[in-house]
């Protein structure tokens, strides 16, 4: 069965393509019956590779499991003709990085980042209390939504994975630009790498530029595990940005707040609550998330 009828099928219209990778397409679907907009990955399953098989059932039992305003929504899997089809939420408004680098290339007011840090910060202390490492937390999977972009979504869980035992695990796996030193030296590691890669995203929200970069990856390696990176600009944002990035940014996970104790930052409670606007239907959600925010300061 070619593309076209297998999303026939399931009452889906693909409308256009939006991503191609190794395995498979991402496309922008329409809902025959609801008309509703959605995302589907369509995968092509590798049956001689296991481990494919195995990132892909991983990948829709995690996103199955949750239900959190600032995390992208699940809606159904489908296996057909050696293909998996996950079906997903559609953020209208695309993601963080096309948002800094092509819509609004002028750096970001520190009220505005941290209301959409503070929605980061909401999804994976979500995720983190389900014990789930998302292991790939970067501006390109931050996804904005709502009539002005202000509700931001988590999403591509595709290398996340459920702790066990709150033991650590040893995979490395991610994006290298994000990747925490613990990971690059091969040793174990839990959410606080998560911590580390929110470091690297808040420091890039400041100044549109990564905080650890390299030619080479032996050159970014040595970069992230010496941990020394350029200030941000103090005429632009308060000393306390700058606190709270160097201290996501520690060497030593043991030295990195967990998510709970940076929710708990006075730089960041008074934003998600006073600086919000219009989120759409996720709107009553979000605010019960805002107030569940401030009362576990």
């Amino acid at each position: 069965m070619d593309t076209k009828k297998r999303f026939i099928a399931r009452n889906l219209t693909i409308l256009k393509t939006i991503g191609k990778g190794t395995y498979g397409n991402v496309y922008l679907c329409e809902n025959q019956i609801t008309t509703h907009l959605c995302i589907v990955k369509d995968i092509e399953l590798n049956l001689r590779i296991q481990d494919h098989m195995q990132d892909i059932a991983n990948e829709a039992k995690i996103l199955s499991s949750l239900n959190h305003p600032n995390i992208i929504r699940f809606y159904d899997c489908y296996y057909t003709d050696n293909h998996v089809m996950i079906n997903m939420e559609y953020a209208s408004n695309g993601n963080l990085a096309e948002y800094m680098y092509q819509r609004y290339p002028k750096l970001i007011k520190e009220e505005e980042i941290l209301f959409y840090f503070s929605q980061i910060l909401l999804g994976v202390n979500y995720i983190h209390n389900l014990n789930i490492i998302h292991r790939d937390l970067k501006a390109e999977n931050i996804l904005l939504m709502g009539k002005y972009g202000v509700l931001v979504k988590i999403g591509d869980f595709g290398i996340s994975k459920m702790l066990v035992s709150a033991k650590k695990t040893s995979t490395v796996i991610g994006t290298p630009y994000y990747l925490a030193p613990e990971l690059c030296e091969g040793k174990p590691y839990d959410t606080k790498s998560d911590v580390w890669a929110l470091g690297c995203l808040l420091y890039e929200m400041c100044t549109h530029k990564r905080a650890f970069e390299s030619e080479t990856l032996v050159g970014l390696v040595k970069a992230i595990t010496t941990g020394s990176v350029h200030p941000i600009d103090l005429s632009v944002y308060t000393r306390g940005m700058q606190d709270l990035i160097d201290t996501m940014l520690s060497i030593l996970p043991d030295k990195r707040p967990k998510i709970k104790d940076l929710m708990g930052r006075r730089t960041i409670l008074p934003i998600i609550y006073s600086v919000f606007l219009d989120a759409g239907d996720d709107e009553l959600l979000f605010k019960k998330a805002s107030k569940d925010f401030l009362t576990n300061l």
